[in-house]
């Protein structure tokens, strides 16, 4: 048997069952273990002799602590279980639509503001981390300070949450909103919003799926599938 195993629920989870299906051909069990340390758990009570094959999407943020010790364990964990348990190298789900390319085409979001400071974060971005050295305007600056428990995967949430904040498009509920993967029309100060009318709901998810950011993480399923 084969599993993808992540923290996220919710639309983090639906997200993983989208891949499964459109781009491993729902060959793997998709679970979700409710958070990382529940994820670690997870793999931690796994029998020393590891008969199937699990794929662990734990979120890499490497300015916290926290999540980056529970990281080390699952490395030394996998590393002992002769290839059956593999990382996957996600920052968080947040980032991946963060990151993608067509994000305020599609949602059509207004927000200028947070338009802008996208582009600076996803330009300062440096392995799993925001690097401060790359922020060059004042306003991206603010926004950043303006945390009061700063973290990479903070900013990413409140970033995408706030540029995917219709119904339809949003990413905070138990499913990913539906016109990510169905044809749908967005109501916006009493008019139609049909940006993407002319993209079935499938042709939008294969579109996402086929964004660098999540073709970069199924580079580990490739790996396994020519091993």
């Amino acid at each position: 048997m084969k599993y993808i195993w992540t923290e996220d629920a919710g639309a983090g989870l639906h997200y993983w069952q989208l891949v499964n299906h459109y781009l491993l051909g729902d060959e793997y069990i998709v679970e979700s273990k409710q958070s990382n340390q529940g994820l670690l758990d997870a793999v931690r009570a796994l029998d020393k002799e590891v008969n199937n094959n699990y794929y662990i999407a734990f979120d890499v943020i490497y300015d916290n602590m926290d999540i980056m010790n529970k990281y080390i364990d699952l490395q030394v964990i996998a590393g002992a279980s002769n290839g059956k348990i593999k990382l996957i190298d996600i920052t968080c789900f947040e980032y991946i639509i963060l990151a993608f390319r067509d994000l305020i085409e599609w949602t059509g979001t207004k927000r200028k503001d947070k338009i802008e400071i996208r582009k600076a974060v996803l330009s300062a971005m440096k392995g799993h981390q925001i690097d401060f050295d790359q922020i060059y305007d004042e306003r991206t600056m603010n926004y950043l300070k303006g945390f009061k428990r700063f973290s990479t995967e903070r900013v990413m949430k409140s970033l995408v949450y706030e540029l995917t904040d219709q119904r339809k498009w949003g990413i905070k509920g138990m499913y990913m909103g539906e016109c990510w993967y169905k044809d749908c029309c967005i109501i916006q100060s009493e008019q139609q919003n049909c940006v993407m009318e002319s993209m079935s709901g499938t042709e939008k998810i294969e579109r996402l799926l086929h964004d660098t950011e999540t073709l970069r993480l199924i580079r580990v399923f490739c790996k396994n599938d020519e091993g």
